[in-house]
C-alpha cells in the first residue's frame, strides 16, 4: 500500500496556487494543453527563429514536457487540470525531494537547467530581463514588475554588490527555483518567482 504524502505546508500551497494562475493563460480556472501550454510553447520556440536552438525540435520538446506534466497532474483523467489537482500533484514531488534530496537536486538541475537554456537566448549563462519578460508574455502575463521583482530576489540572496541586479545567472536561477518549489520559509527569496506585481 502506497503511503500518502504529508500535508503540504500552507506557504507552498499558496505558491502552487499562484503558479497555477500564472500558467492559466486563458484565465478560465483550468489548465489545458491546447489553450494554455501550446501557445506558450509556440511563443518560446519562436524566439529562436534564425538562431541555433539549444535542443533539436524545441517546440516538440516543450510540448512533450507540458503533455507529461499535464497527464501527471490530471487526477480525474478529464484532460484538464483544475487548481485543486494542480496543488495536490505537488505533494508527491515535495515528498520525494525530502526523502532523496540529492537525487531531487540532480533532477532540478537537469529539468530547470534545461528550461533555463530554453530562455537564455544569447547563451551567455545569464537570463536578461528580455528573457524573463518573454516567459511572462508567453503566458499572457504583464511584465511591468519583473525588473523590480528580480532585484528583490537578488538582494534577498545577499549576492556580492558587483553582481548585476538585472541579470539572473544559471546557479542563482536554480537556487530560486528550488526555494520556490520546496522551501516554505517566509524569508526564502525564491518565494517571489512568478510574482509579477511591482516590488
Amino acid at each position: 500500500m502506497t503511503e500518502s504524502p504529508a500535508p503540504l505546508p500552507p506557504a507552498l500551497v499558496q505558491r502552487y496556487r499562484q503558479l497555477f494562475r500564472f500558467y492559466d493563460r486563458q484565465g478560465d480556472g483550468e489548465l489545458s494543453l491546447e489553450g494554455d501550454f501550446q501557445p506558450a510553447a509556440t511563443s518560446l520556440a519562436a524566439r529562436w527563429q534564425g538562431r541555433t536552438a539549444p535542443f533539436p525540435d524545441l517546440f516538440g520538446l516543450l510540448m512533450d514536457t507540458y503533455r507529461h506534466e499535464q497527464q501527471r497532474r490530471d487526477a480525474d483523467g478529464s484532460g484538464g487540470v483544475d487548481e485543486q489537482e494542480f496543488v495536490a500533484s505537488h505533494g508527491r514531488v515535495l515528498d520525494a525531494f525530502q526523502r532523496v534530496p540529492d537525487q531531487a537536486r540532480i533532477f532540478i538541475e537537469r529539468a530547470a537547467g534545461g528550461f533555463f537554456d530554453v530562455l537564455d537566448l544569447d547563451g551567455d549563462g545569464c537570463l536578461q530581463l528580455a528573457d524573463l519578460e518573454a516567459y511572462a508574455l508567453a503566458y499572457a502575463k504583464p511584465t511591468a514588475g519583473i525588473a523590480a521583482n528580480l532585484r528583490r530576489m537578488l538582494d534577498g540572496l545577499k549576492l556580492p554588490p558587483e553582481q548585476p541586479r538585472d541579470q539572473l545567472p544559471r546557479e542563482v536561477f536554480l537556487t530560486l527555483v528550488s526555494q520556490y518549489w520546496f522551501d516554505p520559509s517566509p524569508d526564502a527569496p525564491g518565494r517571489w518567482l512568478f510574482h509579477l506585481d511591482p516590488a
